[in-house]
């Protein structure tokens, strides 16, 4: 039986859910944490297409729940190899200092490679505290991290 494995990040962020959903949920938000290359339409239904220098193709995220303030979620169509077909999440709810942020990409096979899985899932942690870094800064982000 084929199994599969997922990713799971927790942070908290100091900050209202709202300007966390917001920095989530829009191609100026994605692109001040994530990558600068983001492409589509951000809106229910959409298709966000993301850029990466030195990567051979972009990679297509299809918006699947939008939640406003609490959820945003995609639908992986393929691109990248072992992601076709999994999950990304991410819940916003409201804490004791501003926000618990837990990121979900769920889905990939048992069968990618352990180095492979564990390099996702790396970049994903970066991914999920540079977003940290960048609303609590006030949406700038910080070179040093670029």
């Amino acid at each position: 039986m084929e199994m599969s494995r997922d990713i799971v990040h927790a942070i908290e962020i100091h900050a209202e859910p709202k300007t966390v959903y917001d920095t989530i949920a829009t191609r100026s938000g994605l692109a001040a944490f994530w990558t600068p290359d983001v492409q589509g339409d951000e809106n229910l239904g959409g298709e966000l297409s993301f850029g990466f220098a030195g990567a051979p193709m972009r990679m297509p995220m299809h918006v699947a729940r939008l939640d406003p303030p609490n959820e945003v979620a995609w639908d992986c169509p393929g691109g990248y190899p072992y992601w076709e077909g999994t999950k990304v999440s991410w819940s916003a709810r409201p804490s004791e200092h501003g926000t618990k942020v837990v990121f979900r990409h769920t889905g990939f096979p048992d069968d990618e490679p352990d180095d492979e899985f564990g390099s996702v899932s790396l970049t994903w942690a970066l991914i999920v505290s540079r977003l940290k870094e960048v609303v609590e800064s006030g949406g700038v982000p910080n070179p040093a991290l670029a």
